[in-house]
């Protein structure tokens, strides 16, 4: 009698929790059920994160490749801007009176010019300044960049060392030592064209052209068979200057050389 009454209340206490104990389960099932959904979600968002990282970054691809044409293309304009000006400018001071006289003066000055040019000893250290007049700083640049683009790198190294000699301190002066680099390199005088990038990037730290500097930099010491040189100076571009088209390109040359 005594442990059927002992037993009787712990029964009772069983019965009475044992409710308590399901809506407890089903509240656990609930809260795993949401957990799983929750991670369900997460997976999700990350792949969609993903996928727009993919996607930003093959964008930013796209706009740095096009940087260094756009660059060119401002090049061009200049070069046509202060072309278009030139002429303008002919025009109005030209006189039908004298206009035979004046071809012949114009056809004499471009024999002299290209007489000079022929016999110009090829001396870098002396800025041999070809005759031509232009009315202005935009003329003589433009002039020495077409030079650049007709494969007379001589003389368009002289046109641009002159710009240099007589605006150090233009907007376009660091573009200019950026091309008389460029002349050396495409004569495969790689070590001048080494040391005018340096002097730009002293001289004009701040210069647009800066990047493409660092960039042509980079291969003319490859060309001297110094890698471990070019992959130093890329790999600073890309941390100096990420964002630019000059960084994307050393990207594609640091990945075939390492």
């Amino acid at each position: 009698m005594k442990r059927i009454l002992i037993v009787l209340p712990i029964l009772i206490v069983f019965v009475s929790c044992a409710p308590k104990n399901q809506a407890l389960n089903k509240s656990i099932s609930a809260m795993n059920q949401e957990i799983v959904d929750l991670q369900k979600s997460i997976a999700n968002l990350k792949m969609e994160n993903d996928e727009l990282d993919r996607k930003i970054t093959v964008n930013k691809t796209k706009i740095n490749t096009n940087s260094q044409a756009i660059s060119d293309i401002n090049n061009d304009v200049t070069y046509l801007t202060n072309e278009i000006s030139m002429i303008k400018e002919r025009l109005e001071t030209s006189k039908p009176a004298v206009q035979s006289g004046d071809n012949k003066s114009m056809s004499k000055d471009n024999q002299t010019r290209n007489a000079k040019t022929e016999t110009a000893e090829q001396n870098d250290n002396q800025i041999v300044i070809i005759e031509d007049k232009f009315s202005d700083k935009g003329s003589l640049y433009s002039y020495a960049y077409e030079l650049f683009k007709s494969g007379k790198y001589y003389e368009s190294r002289q046109k641009f060392n002159e710009f240099l000699s007589l605006y150090p301190k233009d907007s376009l002066s660091d573009n200019a030592k950026y091309w008389v680099a460029e002349t050396y390199y495409s004569q495969n005088n790689y070590n001048k064209a080494i040391e005018n990038i340096k002097q730009m990037i002293r001289d004009y730290p701040d210069g647009n052209k800066v990047p493409a500097g660092y960039l042509k930099m980079g291969l003319a010491y490859n060309e001297l068979g110094n890698r471990n040189e070019a992959v130093k100076i890329l790999k600073e571009l890309t941390q100096k200057f990420p964002a630019s088209g000059a960084a994307a390109r050393a990207k594609e040359f640091l990945a075939k050389w390492e």
